[in-house]
């Protein structure tokens, strides 16, 4: 279960208390593309965040239109879910496991005399997580026998959770 997202605009409330695994994907689509720092960008960001989340029901300048403090609540929601819940979620599924480079005595000497390869620079959080997202669909199509367009209708979370409980009693059947 997840915190209902609401907006009121124009006097018309709008809520969502589920998130698809197309609305996920849409969310970590346009995270990925985010990487300014200035307000202007972070909130033009998040105001299409909102937008893609209520399907696209509200307009750019509607959302412009919600109160600061309505609209401020449901985007910090809207990561807390995303970030904290749904990924979360996902990572108790695929179990990473975070490497750590060992610091060697000889490191200043091979980086000196060019032994040593350029570092290489880390991968876009976002992009990782959209692949796994997509693996996640592959395994459901082929477990729930769902067609893909099916699969990114599916409530995220139900979805994770589900996975889980067949990778947890995988042997339980043979």
């Amino acid at each position: 279960m997840i915190p209902e997202i609401e907006v009121t605009c124009r006097g018309k409330r709008y809520f969502i208390n589920s998130i698809t695994v197309e609305q996920y994907k849409k969310y970590i689509s346009l995270m990925e593309k985010n990487s300014t720092e200035k307000i202007s960008g972070v909130m033009f960001f998040n105001t299409k965040i909102v937008q893609e989340l209520f399907g696209n029901e509200l307009t750019l300048a509607e959302i412009g239109e919600i109160d600061v403090i309505d609209f401020l609540t449901a985007i910090k929601t809207v990561h807390f879910i995303m970030q904290n819940i749904i990924a979360e979620k996902m990572l108790n599924i695929v179990e990473v496991e975070q490497i750590e480079k060992e610091a060697s005595a000889f490191d200043e000497y091979d980086r000196e005399n060019g032994y040593e390869e350029e570092e290489q620079p880390e991968e876009n959080q976002w992009k990782v997580c959209g692949e796994i997202v997509d693996r996640v669909v592959k395994i459901a199509i082929r477990l729930l026998k769902n067609s893909y367009s099916q699969c990114m209708k599916e409530n995220i979370v139900t979805l994770l959770e589900y996975l889980r409980f067949e990778l947890d009693t995988i042997n339980e059947n043979q």
